[in-house]
């Protein structure tokens, strides 16, 4: 009986061991979160990329204006066949002294894909009207949706579990 217990002790510890993050953070990853994004949100986002993504990595700086270095986890939930302005980036900063200048970025951001939307397909531009920049901890979120509340809510739900 005392093998199986140290049996499981030793695998609870191997498990929390191999599934850490592995990005020096504490919480929840913003892949886990976009995910449970994307499984409770009513639009059709579908494709997500993260801080692991070569894609993402080589497109953060250029979509955010942000320093990679400032950033210890990140990734971004949207629909893959475009036309739609919906867009979810969450990205955790090493530093919350950097939160100010994230929060400045991505309302450029905002502006950029309104002009955009503005000559392209202007039925979006009051989801981008509507764009929610929240922050909870070292997590900043960029919310461009239907019901950006709704999504709000489920973010902040998934990084409160963690």
């Amino acid at each position: 009986m005392k093998r199986l217990i140290v049996f499981f002790i030793m695998f609870a510890m191997l498990f929390c061991l191999f599934t850490g993050c592995g990005s020096g953070k504490t919480g929840a990853s913003c892949a886990d979160i976009l995910n449970s994004v994307k499984e409770n949100a009513e639009s059709g986002f579908d494709t997500v990329y993260t801080y692991a993504d070569e894609k993402y990595q080589d497109n953060f700086n250029f979509m955010y204006g942000i320093m990679w270095d400032m950033i210890d986890d990140g990734g971004i939930l949207y629909t893959d066949g475009g036309g739609l302005a919906d867009e979810v980036s969450i990205f955790h900063l090493k530093e919350q002294s950097d939160i100010s200048i994230a929060k400045e970025k991505l309302n450029d951001r905002i502006a950029e894909r309104r002009n955009q939307f503005a000559g392209y397909k202007p039925e979006e531009v009051y989801k981008l009207d509507n764009a929610v920049i929240m922050v909870q901890g070292n997590y900043v979120a960029l919310i461009i949706a239907e019901d950006p509340a709704m999504i709000e809510a489920s973010i902040r739900g998934a990084i409160s579990e963690e």
